[in-house]
């Protein structure tokens, strides 16, 4: 009769402590979208994978926050991609439109409305070779002044190991360019 108690106690903790871990998505003081996720600390590298599909809907800007969003179509359903503020996103050179294939590596989530979501880390166009990377691998944002000297934000094309930064930088890694 102990046993059945324990057992029964452990997996109530373990689904109480599971339900925790899902919640830090969904912030209730901060930057949410109507799907209730955390958009600004929604990323977990423990979620991390890697999705291939098509583009359903390009890059567009929503929410009240302005991020930027597009779905793509996958084998295991419909997917939201959150690539992070139009601001930053408006400034990058990598060109999604519909219908093209692509592969997606990012932080898996499920909103509120039960939707799925990705926080994307890094996006690859295998038809062009461009590879346009969001997040570093701890997940800080290319757009966060954190990730000033990080290797976020990088733009690969024919996986040659040649980079630039994408054309939102502004000069050698200064804040606004060099002086001389």
């Amino acid at each position: 009769m102990k046993r059945h108690v324990l057992i029964s106690l452990a997996v109530i903790i373990a689904i109480a402590l599971y339900c925790r871990e899902a919640a830090a998505f969904w912030g209730s003081d901060t930057k949410e979208t109507a799907s209730g996720l955390n958009v600004t600390a929604g990323f977990d590298v423990n979620t991390v994978g890697t999705l291939t599909g098509t583009v359903v809907t390009a890059p567009e800007r929503t929410g009240h926050e302005e991020q930027a969003v597009m779905t793509l179509s996958t084998l295991q359903g419909t997917v939201t991609i959150m690539l992070g503020p139009w601001w930053y996103w408006e400034q990058q050179t990598l060109s999604l439109v519909k219908g093209q294939e692509i592969t997606v590596t990012g932080s898996r989530a499920q909103g509120k409305d039960g939707s799925r979501y990705l926080f994307a880390q890094r996006i690859e166009n295998p038809a062009s070779g461009e590879t346009l990377t969001l997040r570093s691998d701890t997940g800080v944002p290319a757009w966060s002044r954190s990730a000033s000297g990080s290797q976020t934000g990088i733009r690969q094309q024919g996986g040659a190991g040649a980079s630039a930064r994408g054309s939102g930088s502004r000069g050698g890694g200064s804040r606004g360019g060099s002086r001389r």
